[in-house]
């Protein structure tokens, strides 16, 4: 069994009514992942400058051998935080890390408040392959929903061109997943979408860790972070754990071998064909 941990922590910020405090408190989203018993931890807008992803291994992993990848994917829209990422942190050796850059959706991106123009802050996925045999992937999907279009039209997953850049988007993922040898394993993150499970469950073949109905993931009710596995792993035991002031919750859960025999709980696929793994989309990692 191998337990799974993802954390969106906004830079270490937490909220107040006016936004996001200028203060740093990676130490209480440390102090809440503490109790999660993590055997790998994924992280998303993680400060990529600073050492907040060993700080996070540290408080969620105490007394135990490490190892972290970590890639940086856009300009930060938090303030004091200079870059955001992707980092994983692991008990279990990481190797053949690797880089997925989402394509920017075909939209205007402006402010949703003030309807200026705004940079795209580029998404993508980090791919690590860990000596326990599984795959993990985590990542950040283009929140659409914070802009809006020239004339002020929301954009969202649900339909339109949001709905036709999230089947676009989940196809590329799929052939990059698969261009990876991505066989068994997890895929998680902040995934931004009102359904996750139609693009990740459907279109990936992915099994969604979470049941009927999903339980919500941000204090304003959202279900955007998520984990989904292959069809030969189970998940058990997931948890949602709020900490106060953060924007999103954590989640935890453990996953085991599904015996070969057992059916499926999901729609789902086998990711991997014959690897490609183009030099260009590596990328570094430490222990």
């Amino acid at each position: 069994m191998i337990s799974i941990a993802f954390a969106n922590v906004a830079g270490g910020r937490l909220v107040g009514p006016d936004g996001y405090l200028g203060a740093d408190r990676t130490a209480d989203f440390g102090r809440a992942l503490a109790g999660l018993r993590a055997d790998v931890l994924i992280v998303t807008e993680l400060d990529t400058r600073s050492d907040q992803l060993e700080r996070l291994g540290a408080a969620a992993m105490p007394g135990r051998e490490l190892s972290f990848a970590r890639q940086e994917f856009s300009d930060s829209h938090i303030p004091g935080v200079e870059r955001l990422g992707v980092g994983i942190v692991s008990t279990y050796r990481l190797t053949e890390l690797e880089r997925i850059e989402l394509p920017d959706p075909p939209i205007d991106f402006r402010h949703w408040r003030t309807g200026e123009p705004m940079d795209p802050h580029p998404k993508g996925f980090v791919v690590a392959r860990t000596e326990a045999g599984v795959d993990i992937v985590g990542g950040q999907v283009c929140p659409i929903h914070m802009f809006r279009s020239a004339e002020g039209v929301e954009y969202s997953y649900r339909d339109g061109v949001g709905h036709a850049y999230g089947v676009e988007m989940a196809e590329y993922l799929k052939a990059e997943l698969a261009a990876r040898g991505v066989r068994r394993g997890v895929v998680a993150g902040d995934l931004n979408m009102p359904d996750p499970r139609e693009f990740f469950g459907e279109r990936l073949g992915l099994v969604d860790a979470f049941g009927d109905p999903p339980p919500a993931t941000t204090p304003d009710g959202r279900s955007i972070d998520r984990l989904f596995s292959t069809r030969d792993l189970v998940t058990r035991e997931t948890q949602v754990v709020q900490l106060p002031g953060a924007d999103h919750h954590l989640i935890v859960c453990r996953l085991t071998h599904q015996p070969p025999d057992a059916p499926t709980t999901g729609r789902a696929q086998d990711l991997a064909r014959p690897p490609a793994r183009p030099a260009s989309a590596r990328g570094g990692l430490s222990r």
